[in-house]
């Protein structure tokens, strides 16, 4: 089947555009006659581009799939029951397709193939590997504990930081009440005496962005938009990355945080059939810091070449010796994919830990 989008008029007379399959143009219009709706316009629409999930979303649909799956519902009826809960979704089209194509007898993997923006290659590779090894139900119990794990530690983080960046702001508007309106409205005070060294320049200072502001202003508004355009280049996000590991207590963290999803992911990659190599460069794509993905590129041709995971990532600074000789001990008795989620679980405690010491030093150094 087909999916047509259309536009038609409501009993109220307002516009609506929904979403029906059909084997035909001429089927889907008979569906809508049959419905009552007056279609104003009717057409084939490829909008996988513009239907994309929120994490929110991402974590929901995997936790109910799972739920729905373990209780002996078929991968089709789960789907459609997930569809049917998401009618008046804005995401409809996207949950209608993966059942229609489950339908149709194709694999889930491929369907969610067509939306790369919601599912990524990792998220597909796992769901293919379920679908041969026919443990899709352990599949998504896999996928939902590392996504929702993510997004805890990415909401930790924000809020993490959300406290310094409202107290900075507070600051440059205390700072800015302080030097247009406080001092100029005690100056007469000032005027004729001898003035401590300190005193003088603050006055100098209202001065200067008294006179200067409006330069002041656009020489600012110019600076933060050469920024955005600036960190919109990979090669400079790339470079401030790098920057940040010469920082000890942020390279713990990230150090820490990349080890995490690394680990885990490789894990449940492994658990799932996937072949070594393919759940190495699959997994390095969650590091999201290029750093750490050249390592894993260094590590997958070296495997290439016979050496074991342990001795190719030994030969990295950035890798913690302590996944090295976890691994290394996991080769020898044969049990590297729970040694993984193990190391995961460790360092998922330790950046929990790293994460609180941050905000305890940050929040100081910001009141300073």
């Amino acid at each position: 089947m087909t999916l047509y989008y259309y536009d038609a008029l409501r009993a109220d007379g307002k516009k609506k555009r929904g979403v029906i399959d059909a084997d035909s143009l001429e089927a889907a219009k008979k569906k809508l006659r049959q419905q009552e709706i007056i279609v104003t316009k009717i057409f084939i629409g490829e909008k996988e581009k513009e239907l994309v999930l929120s994490r929110e979303e991402i974590i929901t649909f995997t936790q109910e799939l799972m739920q729905l799956l373990r209780a002996g519902l078929p991968l089709f009826e789960s789907l459609l029951t997930i569809q049917e809960k998401n009618k008046k979704g804005k995401n409809y089209p996207l949950f209608l397709d993966l059942a229609d194509k489950v339908k149709q007898g194709k694999r889930l993997s491929v369907a969610m193939a067509r939306y790369a923006k919601t599912f990524d290659s990792v998220y597909i590779s796992m769901v293919a590997a379920g679908e041969n090894s026919g443990e899709l139900e352990e599949t998504f119990k896999e996928l939902y504990l590392v996504i929702a794990r993510n997004e805890k530690f990415r909401r930790q983080l924000q809020t993490a930081l959300v406290y310094p960046a409202f107290l900075s702001c507070f600051c440059l508007c205390v700072l800015a009440g302080i030097f247009f309106f406080l001092i100029p409205s005690i100056r007469e005070l000032y005027e004729g005496r001898s003035l401590h060294k300190m005193t003088s320049i603050m006055l100098a200072i209202s001065d200067i962005l008294q006179k200067n502001w409006l330069w002041i202003v656009s020489f600012l508004g110019v600076l933060t938009l050469s920024g955005w355009l600036l960190f919109k280049q990979k090669r400079v996000v790339a470079f401030c990355k790098k920057l940040l590991l010469s920082i000890p207590l942020l390279k713990t963290v990230i150090t820490e945080a990349v080890m995490m999803r690394f680990c885990r992911c490789l894990g449940v990659l492994l658990s799932g059939g996937v072949s070594i190599l393919e759940a190495l460069h699959l997994s390095k794509r969650v590091m999201n810091h290029d750093s750490f993905e050249e390592v894993i590129t260094n590590a997958e041709e070296g495997l290439m070449k016979g050496r074991k995971i342990s001795e190719a990532l030994s030969s990295s600074s950035l890798i913690p010796p302590m996944v090295v000789r976890m691994l290394s001990t996991s080769e020898e008795a044969g049990n590297s994919k729970e040694m993984l989620r193990n190391i995961a679980d460790i360092y998922e405690d330790k950046l929990e830990k790293s994460l609180t010491q941050f905000t305890n030093l940050l929040q100081p150094v910001m009141l300073l």
